[in-house]
């Protein structure tokens, strides 16, 4: 739990250079979600959920404090300083949390476990924070599957 703490520090310290308080509050909700949906999800499916956990708060990090394009390229790289600073992590736990943050944008592709969680907990939290609106046409296949996963009859 001390590796999550180390984590979620760096990442909120980052985003404190954000200057518009709602864009803030914005990213910190998003990347807490993800990380306890990614938790979740990661207990379900035997995956590591201290790491499914980390790379739900480092995902978007790069997007909220730089801009969207490229962002899951470019927020892999910031993980990777990230996590390296740190000096807490193995290389292949840093290897594991850089590449599903590398692949979570690209959902219509299978990658590792990892990867698979944080992209699943990533679309359950955009659905989740706007429940009325149906999931995106390129999110709604993982939608499907995440709903007969976890039992539950949302729209």
């Amino acid at each position: 739990m001390d590796r999550i703490h180390a984590v979620e520090n760096m990442a909120y310290t980052i985003l404190d250079e954000i200057g518009d308080e709602y864009e803030k509050i914005e990213a910190v909700s998003h990347l807490s979600s993800v990380a306890r949906l990614s938790f979740l999800l990661a207990s379900r499916r035997n995956v590591n959920p201290e790491l499914a956990y980390i790379a739900g708060v480092l995902h978007d990090l790069y997007a909220f404090t730089h801009e969207r394009k490229e962002h899951a390229l470019h927020g892999s790289i910031l993980a990777l300083g990230i996590l390296r600073s740190l000096n807490i992590f193995t290389e292949q736990e840093i290897d594991d949390v850089v590449s599903s943050i590398r692949h979570h944008s690209d959902k219509k592709r299978i990658h590792d476990p990892l990867s698979e969680v944080l992209k699943d907990a990533d679309v359950l939290d955009h659905f989740l924070s706007d429940p009325f609106q149906s999931p995106s046409v390129k999110d709604y296949p993982r939608y499907r599957k995440l709903k007969k996963e976890l039992s539950i009859a949302l729209p």
